[in-house]
């Protein structure tokens, strides 16, 4: 275990979710527009347990509210100085007291910023399945609930791995 005086760092994870989060925000930007030129006007907006469509909006109210969801979230979970900002007693993370009371308090926001990040690239992706649903279930496409499950079951798989590599990481054994 790294004395005190060694500060830990994880700068290649901590870049690696910068880059996907960035990554997963342009991939939902170039499918909006995609979607914008390529969607019929009215498209699926809600689906049943079935995984059958039960609601239908037109494209522009259904990109008016997935997209500044789908990035501001993404952007918002990004921002380290809103983190830091935010009084220690409202932050949730593993073991922060101990971190803490090292003066680790920089690697402490690194690990929160990569879940963060990681988390906020996941939901961009997650929205942009959405789009892709609703653009082909609006061109005719049959849709089942596996269809509107797997981009869930992928979002639950990147947070759940993102919570173990942070609570891994703010382990004080390790």
């Amino acid at each position: 275990m790294p004395s005190s005086s060694v500060p830990r760092r994880n700068p290649r994870g901590a870049f690696s979710a910068l880059v996907f989060a960035a990554a997963a925000i342009a991939v939902l930007a170039v499918t909006a527009v995609w979607f914008w030129i390529q969607a019929p006007d009215v498209v699926p907006s809600h689906f049943d347990v079935t995984g059958r469509p039960d609601e239908w909006s037109s494209k522009s109210e259904i990109l008016g509210i997935l997209v500044p969801i789908g990035i501001g979230i993404p952007v918002l979970f990004s921002i380290r100085w809103i983190w830091e900002s935010l009084p220690t007693s409202i932050v949730n993370i593993p073991n922060k007291d101990h971190w803490l009371e090292l003066g680790e308090d920089t690697y402490l926001y690194d690990c929160l910023m990569q879940f963060m990040r990681t988390l906020g690239g996941a939901i961009a992706l997650l929205f942009t399945a959405i789009l892709v649903i609703m653009f082909k279930v609006g061109q005719g496409a049959e849709s089942s609930v596996i269809v509107t499950l797997v981009p869930v079951a992928g979002f639950l798989v990147v947070s759940a791995a993102a919570l173990w590599i942070l609570v891994r990481q703010l382990d004080p054994l390790r």
